[in-house]
């Protein structure tokens, strides 16, 4: 997979707001200006709304304003670049620095989850963030975040040595679990990399709480094995093992109401 699946040069860019909600607002209407979307203000309001269940800034720099909404087709995405960092009461108590709004439907929720589940593995490792907060052209950011993006998808598709032989049966467990478990192993990443804060610590306790324990105990005890627990779908093979799955298993996938597992590494497929 490739950066550009989920956005593309022209849509980094720098900001010069310094507050919050005109932050979003610039995106907002980058975004209208490049025609990905038709109405500003419906989508602003939406960013807005969404945030004020939910504080969005992840740590690290990296604040991720978002909405589901049926009345886009894709997942937008536009990343922002702000001139001054701005407190954006993110959980590890540091400035933002870097925005990523993001709009996309329901049935793209888990493309979404892993394209947050990329940047925060980015952005919270000090040396890549580094990195980046040398540059301030957006093209040469864009850039380092391509390489990296690239880095952690082959990462993802690193060939496994060890099969678990017949992957544990999790019929009955809700397709909603997978997003569930990406957003905790983002938090999880966040918490490897050093934010060990207790607000993080009491957001993974909630999200372990959404999750059915049978999906949650599968997902934890890879999680100890040092392996990434989540495989992509990738020309009828999986990504984790590189072994071929039948058509008709991907077709299944797709259509149930479940998680599924490769039945060669036990990793949770992720059709995209």
């Amino acid at each position: 997979m490739d950066l550009e699946e989920f956005f593309d040069r022209k849509q980094v860019i720098k900001l010069k707001s310094t507050e919050k909600q005109l932050v979003i607002k610039e995106l907002v209407d980058k975004l209208h200006e490049l025609k990905y979307i038709n109405n500003k203000e419906r989508y602003y309001a939406q960013v807005i709304h969404r945030e004020s269940l939910e504080n969005t800034g992840i740590g690290g720099g990296l604040a991720i304003p978002h909405a589901r909404t049926e009345s886009v087709q894709d997942l937008i995405a536009i990343f922002g670049i702000l001139e001054k960092p701005i407190d954006y009461q993110s959980i590890d108590d540091k400035p933002a620095k870097y925005v990523l709004l993001s709009l996309f439907p329901t049935d793209l929720s888990t493309k979404y989850l892993y394209l947050i589940g990329m940047m925060a593995r980015i952005f919270s490792n000090k040396s890549k963030k580094k990195i980046i907060d040398g540059e301030t052209a957006p093209g040469k950011i864009y850039t380092i975040l391509k390489r990296e993006a690239k880095s952690y998808f082959d990462s993802l598709s690193e060939k496994t040595t060890q099969k678990p032989g017949n992957p544990e049966n999790l019929s009955g467990v809700p397709s909603s679990d997978l997003d569930l478990l990406i957003r905790l192993d983002s938090l999880y990443k966040l918490y490897d990399e050093g934010n060990k804060n207790d607000v993080l610590l009491k957001k993974i306790d909630s999200m372990k709480k959404l999750i059915d324990n049978r999906s949650l105990t599968y997902y934890e005890r890879m999680r100890k094995k040092k392996e990434n627990p989540f495989s992509i779908v990738e020309k009828h093979s999986c990504s984790g093992c590189h072994m071929e799955i039948p058509p008709y298993f991907i077709e299944e996938t797709k259509n149930r109401q479940g998680i599924s597992l490769c039945t060669h590494c036990g990793r949770f497929l992720i059709v995209l």
